[in-house]
């Protein structure tokens, strides 16, 4: 356990392990808004079709 502590305190001294945490946190992000978007696409494409009849019944012809 020490082991795992120290290689982390290692991981993270300096310029290189804090790029390293940025980069797991924005990947951490990315498969969130990725996953997020992919579990209510039918919602979102739903709404967006409501909107877009929406918006083309204001058009006067």
């Amino acid at each position: 356990m020490n082991e795992w502590v120290s290689r982390a305190k290692f991981a993270m001294a300096g310029e290189d392990g804090a790029s390293n945490v940025e980069i797991i946190v924005w990947i951490s992000v990315v498969l969130v808004v990725a996953t997020a978007l992919w579990l209510f696409r039918d919602a979102i494409v739903s709404f967006i079709s409501k909107a877009k009849n929406a918006v083309d019944s204001f058009r006067v012809s």
